[in-house]
This record gives C-alpha cells, structure tokens and sequence, in this order.
C-alpha cells in the first residue's frame, strides 16, 4: 500500500469515528473528508434519511476534551460536533462544505 493510499484509509477511519460517535448510521457512505486545523469535515451520503446527504465538523479530540473520569493519559477522547448542515441533492454539497470549511477556519 502506498503512503497516500495508507493516509487516504487513516483518514476514512478516523472520520468513520467521529461518524460513529455522532450516531451517524454505519451505512452511510463517506464522500469527502477535508481537516482544517484542528477540525475534521466529512460529506456524507445517507440514501434512507430524510436529508440524504450530510457535511458534518467535529473538533479533534484534544486532552482537554477527554473524559473527566479517567487519567488523561488514559482518557477516551470526545469528538465534538461542531457544526451541521444537510441537504437533499447532490448539488447543494459544494455550498455545504464551503460553509463548513469557512466556520472551521474561525473555530
């Protein structure tokens, strides 16, 4: 596997867990993932909701954000969603994700 195709797949994982922590269905297909700082943007397509596609912000998990109950060298970490929009054609993702992008760069 190549360096980009490793980093391609981390990235995919690592916006599968913010996702996940979102309780964002696990049928839902990834279809673009852009980090600006320390914020993750995922576009998703979800086919059974109401609003099928989703571009969704979360906040990178930080030792700051850890659970209160643990260690932090220890903690779980908490993906933070920070913000959401939805739509329900394809061509309203490229104005979504520019939206999203803009906040997370003042985020």
């Amino acid at each position: 596997m190549t360096r980009t195709a490793r980093i391609a797949a981390l990235r995919e994982s690592i916006a599968r867990r913010a996702l996940t922590a979102n309780s964002t269905p696990a049928d839902a297909r990834i279809l673009d993932i852009v980090r600006t700082a320390t914020v993750f943007t995922v576009v998703t397509d979800q086919p059974d909701q109401t609003s099928r596609y989703g571009v969704d912000s979360f906040r990178i998990p930080t030792p700051d954000t850890t659970d209160p109950d643990h260690d932090a060298a220890t903690a779980p970490k908490r993906w933070t969603l920070i913000g959401e929009h939805s739509g329900a054609g394809l061509d309203e993702i490229p104005g979504m994700l520019a939206r999203a992008v803009a906040y997370a760069h003042t985020a």
